[in-house]
């Protein structure tokens, strides 16, 4: 009997989700069993619980904030509030309330902090410079593997990273290969022609892992105009 994954999942079955019947895991991994996918979801729960309790106590924090509040201060309450973002983008269920919470509050806190550099146009610069990497840092995370993949407790290990990559939508490739260095993105191209040619020869042609791995070139060429051999 075929396993039914939930339609908004957490972390922890997504990646149950991406090694399911996947020849591109090991056979053990592959192998998910439905006490897996209860423990996980479990898990996952557990984990959106705490994410709400740690969510509450951060709008109260912020609510509590004085005028005359230290500067580092506040930028760490925005550091733990952009860390917030991606968390929420990870649980189950889809939460568009609350990533609009915060959102507001690191705008309430950018405007307390401008106000602040007002007569620093440097420090302006560099805030405006911060505005538009996080607005790219969030567009990041309409993909859930990237999501996964900046949570502090990923689902996802070192030896999981090449496999979820192949199996993603070119898309989702794409964009999560600007998260590495060039080295990184070699070691991957190297490791993954490697497995793709093993596991041919064993009767798996994966068409759309290869597609995938040219993907893995193309970034390799744009970051080093070098061709791959």
């Amino acid at each position: 009997m075929s396993l039914q994954f939930s339609e908004q999942p957490g972390p922890r079955e997504r990646q149950l989700r991406r090694k399911y019947q996947n020849p591109l895991f090991t056979e053990a991994d592959a192998g998910v069993t439905q006490q897996d996918l209860e423990n996980a979801r479990q898990d996952d729960q557990a984990d959106l619980r705490q994410f709400l309790e740690d969510f509450q106590s951060l709008v109260q924090e912020a609510a509590e904030l004085k005028p005359n509040t230290d500067s580092e201060i506040i930028l760490a309450m925005k550091e733990r509030l952009d860390q917030c973002y991606t968390r929420c983008c990870a649980m189950p269920g889809d939460h568009p309330e609350i990533k609009t919470a915060i959102n507001q509050l690191i705008q309430i806190i950018m405007i307390a902090v401008r106000q602040g550099a007002t007569n620093d146009p440097l420090a302006l610069s560099k805030l405006d410079e911060e505005d538009i990497a996080r607005q790219t840092h969030q567009q990041l995370h309409y993909h859930k593997l990237i999501v996964d993949l900046l949570l502090p407790d990923s689902p996802i290990n070192e030896t999981e990273l090449l496999p979820c990559l192949l199996s993603e939508t070119p898309e989702a490739v794409q964009t999560t290969l600007q998260l590495f260095d060039v080295e990184h993105l070699r070691l991957l191209y190297d490791t993954g022609k490697t497995q793709l040619e093993e596991l041919k020869r064993k009767g798996h042609d994966l068409p759309s892992a290869w597609a995938n791995l040219a993907l893995f070139e193309n970034a390799l060429l744009e970051k080093t105009d070098t061709p791959m051999n």
